[in-house]
């Protein structure tokens, strides 16, 4: 809106030519309320959100519950805007907007906060990195939300998304892969649209930008050929997809770091352990396992050949073991590892998380059940092979 400036001098030239007496001075309008600035980020307690993390919706954080003056502060720090879906930063999901329906309103004003919590992810000069968690008390699908946003050095809001969401539709998470990178995950809960499903890989820039991150993408392990996953029980019709292959590591044998950093810095793929076993003869074994999807899982098994140099060739054997169709997510047990003098047979404990037919019995609402699997794999040592086991 422009502003209209009048002229006022002829006006003040006239009432000074009359006598009339000047009137008392009105009293001091009184101080305005402090209104939150978005400064007071530097005041909120952001529990550290370590990286990387699995499934980050699924989980439940130690976080303290904020306050209401806290709260005013996140209210500021985001204004009226709506949360972001993936839509705003990736083209290709549309499709799946248009046929969720997601409702694109939803936002801090219009979400009911029973507890509200506010984890630090990354924090530098320039930017930093939160998540903020709504659980509404509502019953669920619906009851929480989990927002990605950034903020400049000023504390000022640079970008968001909402990263963790369900309904009776689909239901939405994050895999947070380092402190700037992350993949989301979004599947389908209703088995007639069992096809509308969705996985990304995004990045966050220096300057706190969220940008889709295509490279990472392409390196994310694709579902298996020809693999059909399980039925609800968790037992699975298909035997997955096996592959072997020479790795050159940096460090010395056994080095966990070393493992890690070949197999998780960039990949998409999320881990779930790296731990040092022994064959039956003693040598040396490297046991590796990582998650995909909601609950797809990949299983390593690192035999060293030489070494020289800080550097060290091993023998890779990999196993893919897809997810249960509908699953919604699932939790990886202890894992055995077994060896004789053929092999090594290992078994990983699974709980698959699934949505309840029909519902709640009283409200009707939707609900998750659990079933546990049992997916047995075996080593064979002279082949240097991971097969599936019945």
């Amino acid at each position: 809106m422009s502003l209209r400036v009048a002229s006022v001098l002829p006006l003040l030239l006239l009432l000074s030519a009359c006598n009339f007496s000047a009137p008392p001075p009105s009293p001091p309008a009184a101080a305005a309320p402090p209104v939150s600035t978005p400064d007071c980020l530097a005041n909120l307690p952001g529990t550290a959100l370590d990286a990387p993390l699995a499934q980050v919706y699924t989980q439940d954080f130690s976080a303290p519950a904020l306050d209401e003056a806290a709260q005013r502060c996140i209210g500021a720090l985001l204004g009226e805007q709506a949360f972001a879906s993936p839509q705003q930063h990736d083209p290709a999901y549309a499709t799946l907007q248009q046929a969720q329906g997601e409702d694109a309103r939803t936002s801090w004003n219009r979400t009911p906060k029973k507890r509200v919590q506010w984890l630090r992810i990354a924090q530098s000069a320039a930017a930093s990195t939160w998540l903020l968690r709504i659980d509404t008390g509502l019953p669920p699908p619906g009851a929480r939300y989990d927002l990605l946003l950034t903020s400049d050095a000023q504390g000022h809001l640079r970008d968001q998304m909402l990263v963790g969401t369900s309904d009776s539709r689909f239901r939405r998470t994050m895999d947070l892969r380092s402190s700037n990178q992350f993949s989301l995950t979004e599947q389908s809960t209703r088995e007639d649209q069992p096809g509308l499903n969705y996985r990304a890989a995004f990045r966050i820039d220096d300057s706190g930008r969220i940008a889709l991150d295509s490279s990472a993408a392409a390196g994310m392990p694709p579902d298996p050929p020809g693999a059909t996953a399980t039925d609800s029980s968790g037992s699975t019709a298909d035997e997955g997809d096996s592959g072997t292959s020479l790795e050159q590591v940096d460090g010395p044998a056994g080095d966990a770091e070393a493992i890690r950093r070949l197999l998780f810095s960039d990949s998409g793929v999320i881990e779930e352990l790296v731990q040092r076993e022994s064959f039956a003869d003693g040598g040396l074994a490297m046991l590796a396992v990582g998650r995909i999807d909601a609950a797809g899982l990949i299983v390593y098994v690192f035999r060293p050949l030489s070494g020289a140099a800080g550097k060290v060739q091993y023998q890779v054997a990999s196993y893919v073991l897809p997810e249960p169709p509908q699953a919604l997510g699932g939790e990886l047990g202890k894992v055995s590892w077994q060896a004789d003098k053929g092999g090594v047979s290992i078994v990983l404990p699974m709980r698959y998380e699934f949505l309840r037919d029909g519902g709640d019995a009283d409200s009707s609402e939707p609900e998750t059940q659990g079933r546990d699997a049992s997916l047995r794999l075996r080593y064979d040592s002279a082949e240097g092979e991971l097969k599936r086991q019945k």
